[in-house]
């Protein structure tokens, strides 16, 4: 998976996840009604339904879904997922309204989110959970939690953090500098690629949710009301 666009999207990411949890807990969920909110393009499985903000490749419906009401019934949809989207959503009470709002009771959420990683835009990036945070997040809001870990691990975290420190070293805004910043980004990128596999072991480590790049959380509807 490419870091971006343009001349960026030639380096390998750094981003790598030893077991792809999503996928794993989509799997034995057809004949059900399965949601994907902030999909971004991708088709977790053939049957679920895709949602975001704009049309991409294989959405299925198009909708601001923290501030309106996607085209679902209430107490309709068996599953939720949604990686990678809360810490870009204005409001998490208006996500986690409507998420309710379409669950069924004992409907099952999942949510991946960032911990330690780099601020990113898209179209704005508001907050970071621990795993802990992620857990109360959900409690707060009706939910009990039935599982929770590390998807993405801590040398994913500190590959990435220090790709962006050393671009960010020769950062500047002539076009030497740009072309050191990337170099840099690129060389530390390239070099430092095969290091990512560290976290087939280290996401198993007790402590690991402590530097992780990204932590889950799965979780049953238990309340009709906050």
């Amino acid at each position: 998976m490419p870091f971006g666009k343009g001349l960026p999207s030639i380096v390998p990411s750094l981003t790598y996840q030893p077991v792809p949890v999503a996928e794993k807990v989509v799997s034995g969920s057809n004949g059900k009604l399965v949601v994907d909110l902030g999909a971004g393009g991708r088709k977790i499985a053939p049957w679920v339904k895709t949602v975001d903000f704009i049309q991409l490749p294989g959405t299925d419906y198009v909708c601001d879904f923290v501030n309106d009401r996607t085209p679902f019934e209430d107490g309709s949809v068996d599953m939720v997922i949604s990686t990678g989207v809360l810490e870009h959503v204005e409001s998490d009470q208006g996500f986690m309204l409507e998420i309710r709002r379409i669950l069924k009771m004992d409907g099952v959420l999942h949510i991946e989110i960032p911990f330690l990683q780099q601020y990113h835009e898209d179209p704005i990036d508001c907050r970071r959970l621990t795993k802990p945070g992620l857990e109360l997040f959900l409690r707060q809001h009706g939910f009990d939690v039935v599982d929770s870990g590390v998807h993405i691990g801590p040398t994913v975290t500190v590959l990435t953090l220090m790709s962006h420190y050393v671009d960010l070293l020769f950062a500047g805004a002539n076009p030497v500098c740009k072309a050191l910043s990337f170099g840099a980004f690129a060389v530390f990128s390239v070099l430092s690629w095969p290091l990512r596999y560290l976290d087939m072991w280290l996401v198993r480590k007790p402590g690991a949710h402590k530097l992780a790049f990204g932590v889950y959380a799965t979780a049953r509807k238990v309340a009709d009301s906050l």
